[in-house]
């Protein structure tokens, strides 16, 4: 699945517009819209991607970096009418924002977005035939969505559901942040049986599988693209299963999803949890855990199907984190044993044999590298 790229280089003489967006690539229905190929075909609960993976794709743009004067006709109709295949314009008078970070995966697309005083709208007249599912998670501000006749203020953390075969509205008149997710319905479906159940009823923000797939996509999208089409399937399949648990999986569709991308969301988080937290000393098994909702021995299970443990993972970062202080210039007057300590350890014999053992040298020689 890639994009499809909209031509926009019959302009209208009357309207100029910024050259960086001249040939923008297609996303759309408020989100981003994936070309999803062949939707008759069938997928199954432990396969849920079909095609052969294309190159990733990613988009950012902001009305910020358009010249002002430009800055309206460029969004409603260049990105707007023609790009996005949706109606837009400011919700009151005064002056609008819109950007976003957006990418294209296999049979998936995504994107981070922060709208201002925009209302946007995709009329009967402007669906683009698909029967695909729209997942938008608020991260802050108070956007509205109107759709099959129920209104919903998006409450940040909160998960909604739509349909891309029906009208939709989004106002918002104030900043508003959220994440979108375009999936296939036939990709989704062997996980959930009933999707169209769940369109337009919010999800909170304190389920487990909303602040997991929340974390994903956002790591996803500061990331740069992923290099193979093998770890782009996974990640693909994680999401597919992390929007499966929000919307409610089937009984054998969420023991799938769990064992599959939920495992691999509370490991990913609890690395990041470890990664934010490794320079304090007291960091333990039993806090990460407490500060993911896991029991410790959930934890432990995680990393040992990884082939690791908790205090593994832990005493690498500390140990990289320790060799980067002491190649970086800008800590050259700092002494070792204060890059020790800076790194998490909190005993320096301890930190001098393992730093040994793990790169074949004491951090003064690595220190005395550096400075030659």
């Amino acid at each position: 699945m890639g994009w499809r790229v909209t031509d926009l280089g019959q302009r209208r003489q009357t309207q100029p517009f910024e050259p960086s967006v001249a040939d923008l690539t297609f996303v759309g229905s408020g989100t981003l819209v994936p070309q999803c190929g062949n939707t008759d075909q069938d997928t199954s609960a432990d396969e849920p991607m079909m095609s052969e993976p294309p190159e990733p794709t990613t988009l950012r743009f902001s009305t910020a970096e358009w010249p002002a004067q430009n800055r309206l006709a460029i969004w409603r109709e260049a990105i707007g009418r023609r790009v996005f295949q949706f109606d837009t314009m400011p919700s009151h008078d005064g002056p609008f924002h819109a950007e976003a970070t957006a990418q294209a995966l296999p049979e998936l697309c995504f994107g981070s977005w922060t709208l201002g005083n925009l209302r946007t709208a995709v009329t009967r007249e402007l669906l683009d035939g698909t029967d695909h599912l729209m997942l938008r998670i608020s991260l802050s501000g108070a956007p509205v969505l109107s759709h099959r006749g129920r209104e919903v203020t998006g409450a940040a953390g909160d998960a909604v559901l739509m349909s891309t075969a029906e009208p939709w509205v989004s106002i918002c008149p104030s900043l508003a942040r959220f994440l979108s997710l375009r999936l296939r319905r036939n990709a989704l479906t062997p996980l959930v049986s009933y999707p169209d159940d769940a369109l337009m009823r919010p999800v909170p923000r304190d389920t487990e599988a909303v602040k997991l797939l929340t974390f994903y996509l956002q790591k996803l999208i500061r990331m740069d693209p992923m290099s193979t089409p093998e770890l782009r399937q996974v990640v693909v399949t994680h999401i597919y299963d992390l929007a499966a648990l929000v919307i409610g999986a089937t009984r054998d569709g969420a023991a799938v999803a769990k064992d599959r991308g939920l495992r691999a969301a509370r490991l990913a988080a609890a690395k990041a949890d470890i990664h934010a937290h490794f320079s304090d000393p007291d960091l333990t098994l039993i806090t990460v855990a407490a500060r993911r909702n896991l029991s410790p021995r959930s934890l432990q299970r995680l990393f040992a199907d990884e082939g690791t443990t908790f205090t593994e993972y832990v005493l690498n970062a500390r140990l990289t984190q320790s060799h980067r202080l002491l190649t970086d210039p800008r800590w050259g007057d700092r002494n070792i044993s204060s890059i020790a300590f800076e790194a998490g350890f909190g005993d320096l014999s301890y930190f001098n044999r393992t730093f040994r053992r793990r790169y074949g040298a004491t951090p003064a020689d690595v220190r005395a590298t550096m400075r030659r």
